[in-house]
């Protein structure tokens, strides 16, 4: 809603509008008031499925990511994976070098992280305003972790329509960047060498004199700080999907608009389960698989809606834009072109990749618990070795004199 109103100011003017403005947040807040007196039980239970989706969905994939892709920024290590995938990056999107490094870990790491490294390439001074707001275009991905886990495994228990998915949404948005790069002019191609990509690297590590131990706690004062803020809009967007879905907005809204929706054959389990997806991704996917769809209409409804994200992770990645003032309408642009493409790849892919043989339970959850206890140890010493690179030999040493 708040989107929207940013919308209709950028196209009215701010006379009239802040009147109207004013208004419709004041309507809406004493509205969720008396919902809240009126309803508490389902204020509550929404609340608790936003948290428990925010700690077991998104904080234990994000944080990480985070973390270790602010550190890769710090030491360089950014600028070694954009060199080196610079040869296809640069070709096909007409971007700097960095660009890669942005694209490889958009494409791991998922939503908001993108947005959360271009607003600090940017903040660096790597990367100038217009390349920033053409790379937010489409370094855009939903993590794949949760495509292939929680939507192919854990709701389908099927691999394959979990690879579709991911397949489609990756290409759509490969498309996006590269039908965008004849927009851009004036960029030159730089030949690619391991030697400079090291060089480089050990050249912006040097730019920062602060120790391991400062670095990294400025790093997780910053990465709690964001985390909390997408568990804030979770929980917000969540209760506004319960208090919508409580009442008959939804299928009053598709009675106004049924003469256009019945042209493209638009039912109402379909029109609701995007309208709920348009606000909250994945109570929209669980309105899809609850449904009577095919497999393979149930998975490009599915592909829209992760395509599109949701305004709850728009209002996430639009707090971030703001803070480096970069426009949001063209992001949005790109989510709904991305959308209609990934639909499209996905809806003819499925045939070529769609098997009907099912899937159990994860690999980890099927582990003996002393094999467990071996990958725990085994990720222990992984880490504490990397903490003895980073620190050096010498230090230690000291430390044990």
């Amino acid at each position: 809603m708040f989107l929207y109103i940013h919308y209709i100011e950028t196209v009215f003017g701010d006379n009239m509008i802040k009147v109207f403005k004013n208004l419709l947040v004041a309507l809406f807040i004493i509205l969720s008031i008396i919902y809240m007196i009126l309803e508490p039980e389902k204020l509550m239970s929404g609340v608790k499925f936003a948290i428990m989706l925010w700690s077991t969905k998104v904080f234990p994939v994000l944080f990480p990511f985070y973390i270790f892709s602010s550190l890769a920024i710090r030491y360089g290590v950014a600028h070694l994976i954009g060199d080196i995938i610079q040869p296809i990056t640069s070709r096909l999107f007409k971007t700097s070098s960095i660009s890669g490094f942005v694209f490889f870990m958009s494409l791991i790491s998922g939503n908001p992280s993108s947005a959360i490294i271009i607003a600090q390439l940017y903040e660096e001074n790597y990367i100038t305003k217009a390349e920033a707001q053409h790379l937010i275009s489409f370094c855009v991905f939903t993590n794949p972790l949760f495509i292939l886990g929680t939507v192919g495994y854990a709701y389908f228990n099927n691999a394959s329509i979990g690879y579709i998915i991911l397949i489609s949404h990756i290409a759509a948005n490969i498309l996006i960047g590269f039908l965008q790069r004849f927009n851009i002019k004036g960029r030159y191609y730089n030949r690619f060498s391991l030697k400079s990509a090291y060089q480089n690297m050990i050249k912006q590590k040097k730019k920062y004199n602060s120790s391991f131990g400062e670095v990294i706690t400025t790093i997780l004062q910053n990465g709690i700080s964001i985390m909390f803020l997408i568990g804030g809009f979770m929980v917000f967007y969540n209760l506004i999907v319960v208090m919508i879905a409580s009442s008959s907005i939804i299928t009053q809204s598709y009675h106004y608009l049924a003469f256009i929706l019945k042209l493209f054959k638009i039912d109402l389990v379909t029109y609701q389960a995007f309208f709920i997806g348009s606000l909250e991704m994945v109570l929209g996917i669980d309105n899809v698989i609850k449904s009577s769809f095919s497999p393979r209409i149930a998975t490009t409804f599915i592909t829209m809606l992760i395509s599109f994200g949701g305004l709850s992770i728009h209002s996430q990645i639009q707090s971030i834009l703001l803070k480096i003032k970069l426009k949001y309408m063209p992001f949005l642009f790109s989510r709904i072109t991305q959308m209609f493409f990934s639909g499209i790849i996905a809806y003819y892919l499925f045939p070529l990749i769609y098997k009907e043989k099912t899937v159990n339970t994860s690999y980890i959850e099927n582990m003996e618990k002393s094999n467990k206890i071996v990958m725990l140890l085994t990720i222990i010493l992984l880490f504490i070795t990397l903490i003895i690179i980073l620190f050096g030999r010498n230090r230690f040493k000291k430390i044990a004199q």
